[in-house]
């Protein structure tokens, strides 16, 4: 399948089939599933759920981000509950690679996803949440102009302890300053 938003290293397209063996994969990883809130392991069952979902456009629009080089799968970015009345969704972004971070793969994607959202689905408002205890990814979302709007005290638990869960939102208005 072809590219539906591209940059200058990666490619962002829509969820196949034959990519949900990989995805698994990646999204085995238990340390980078702590930092982004998974807690389950990610079963046939659930992949093949996961992949419906992402074949449905009504409340979710979902990509993998893929390293224009290689052609290898690095990570998946999104926007989910979306609602269009309010004009608003949750975003997500997530390098299940380790070896892409800190390279900027996560600001082209970033960068491609906002400019989407807020320039061609009119989105007004973005939301995410991110583990308290993940400080990369907090310095990441407010580098890219997500602001911190709340925090959901002790409301992730993660080996044998509670962290806050932190809420941020992204507006209009501010992206296109």
């Amino acid at each position: 399948m072809s590219a539906f938003l591209e940059g200058k290293r990666i490619i962002l397209r829509p969820v196949e089939k034959n990519d949900l063996k990989e995805l698994c994969i990646l999204m085995s990883n238990r340390e980078i599933g702590e930092l982004t809130g998974e807690v389950y392991p990610m079963t046939e069952k659930e992949m093949d759920d996961f992949y419906e979902k992402c074949q449905k456009t009504e409340n979710r629009i979902w990509f993998l981000i893929i390293d224009k080089k290689t052609n290898k799968i690095i990570g998946e970015t999104g926007f989910l509950r979306v609602f269009m009345p309010w004009r608003t969704s949750d975003y997500s972004l997530v390098i299940w690679d380790k070896e892409y971070w800190g390279k900027g793969y996560g600001k082209e994607t970033a960068e491609l996803m906002l400019n989407y959202g807020f320039g061609s689905l009119n989105f007004h408002r973005l939301a995410i949440g991110v583990v308290g205890f993940n400080e990369n990814g907090l310095k990441f979302w407010k580098s890219i102009g997500f602001k911190e709007e709340g925090r959901q005290k002790d409301g992730y638990f993660c080996k044998g302890n509670y962290h806050d869960f932190v809420m941020m939102y992204y507006l209009e208005s501010d992206y296109r300053k």
